[in-house]
């Protein structure tokens, strides 16, 4: 590629938008803030970068843009919000009561393989609830997540739930090397029963563990699916703790109405390595991937100095653009004509354009030939 080419061209993996384009994302994003501004939540606006160290674990270290800053630190590009928000509850608002609400809109950065097919710039609109009783907390980010989808008018859409203490319950007591805990996982997210049997060979696991993590590979489908769930891991007190935890949530998502919204997917147990306990993910007709997500973290925030539970979820505005273009819904009203604004004289000219725009309309203005 020569450089006069190049120069003309975005870099694979990131995005510019203009005119409708723009219009409708941001539209998305105002309807999406102004549901976290009506449940009480609070706009925080993190840096675009910190130290790198902020952003550890093995889910975003491999993903993460980094580079060194003037005075030598190791510094990275947000790869994501709740690790910074974790990080300035625990410093910046350290003498804030809990439970506190944070709401973000804007850009992360992560780096994606170019076979993967996805975008490494991402624009996530999310909001993290720190502190307070876990139940009631999980039951109201889901609730607020429904009611943004239902205020955008996707159709069909699903929130599936999961919890990670299912899995990391049947393993209580294990030791599984890291490679193969990463198999075992890939496996339970495939539905894999004869790969998870390959990896769990020779373990040193009960019966009733083992049978359970081959179980997870089929323990999918509507709330239901938890009274079975419950007979699989009667065993195992840690994973059946983790049952009651979802069922008390679903049960209450389903008195306030958003029982049609919910599926169960036990097998749902990878995503960022935060996670400790419920986790979602939002899916719609239209789209053959996740819109949004997120999950119960409440060992995060002790890494930065204040432990406390914690739960959040965030929404990509792209796939909810790219999935409402897909399920035609309502267009964009229209935007007023622009009134013409010309004369040889400039300074008359611009006083007429202001007296337009203090009543509020639309202005273009120019020379006799801008039009």
């Amino acid at each position: 590629m020569n450089g006069a080419h190049r120069l003309a061209q975005i870099p694979a993996g990131v995005q510019c938008f203009v005119g409708e384009e723009a219009r409708r994302r941001r539209r998305i994003e105002q309807t999406a803030i102004g549901v976290f501004e009506g449940w009480d939540y609070e706009e925080i606006i993190p840096p675009l970068f910190d130290y790198a160290d902020v952003f550890t674990g093995e889910s975003l270290s491999a993903r993460t843009y980094s580079f060194v800053g003037r005075d030598g630190s190791v510094l990275a590009l947000r790869p994501d919000f709740t690790s910074l928000l974790a990080k300035i509850a625990a410093g910046r608002l350290r003498d804030r009561p809990a439970p506190i609400r944070l709401y973000y809109s804007g850009e992360v950065v992560r780096y994606e393989p170019p076979k993967a097919g996805r975008q490494s710039e991402l624009f996530q609109m999310g909001l993290e609830h720190l502190g307070g009783d876990p139940r009631a907390a999980d039951a109201e980010i889901l609730t607020i997540a429904a009611e943004c989808l239902d205020r955008l008018k996707v159709s069909g859409f699903v929130l599936t739930l999961g919890h990670v203490g299912v899995f990391t319950g049947l393993l209580e007591g294990s030791d599984l090397e890291p490679a193969r805990l990463e198999d075992l996982r890939d496996r339970v997210e495939a539905k894999d029963a004869q790969g998870i049997r390959r990896a769990l060979a020779g373990a040193d696991l009960s019966q009733d563990a083992s049978s359970g993590l081959e179980r997870l590979a089929t323990l999918a489908g509507g709330p239901e699916v938890l009274d079975e769930a419950a007979e699989v891991v009667g065993g195992c007190p840690a994973a059946a703790d983790a049952v009651n935890e979802l069922r008390t949530v679903s049960e209450a998502l389903d008195r306030a109405g958003l029982g049609s919204r919910l599926a169960v997917d036990l097998g749902e147990v990878r995503g960022l390595d935060y996670y400790t306990g419920i986790v979602f993910r939002v899916f719609a007709p239209g789209l053959g991937f996740e819109v949004g997500g997120g999950g119960r973290y409440d060992t995060l925030l002790a890494r930065f100095g204040r432990p406390l539970p914690a739960v959040g979820f965030m929404l990509g505005l792209d796939r909810v653009a790219l999935l409402l273009a897909r399920q035609k819904g309502e267009p964009l009203p229209a935007r007023a004509p622009a009134e013409a604004v010309t004369a040889l004289d400039l300074g008359s000219a611009l006083a007429e354009a202001r007296a337009k725009r203090a009543k509020g309309a639309r202005v273009r203005f120019g020379s006799e030939g801008d039009r």
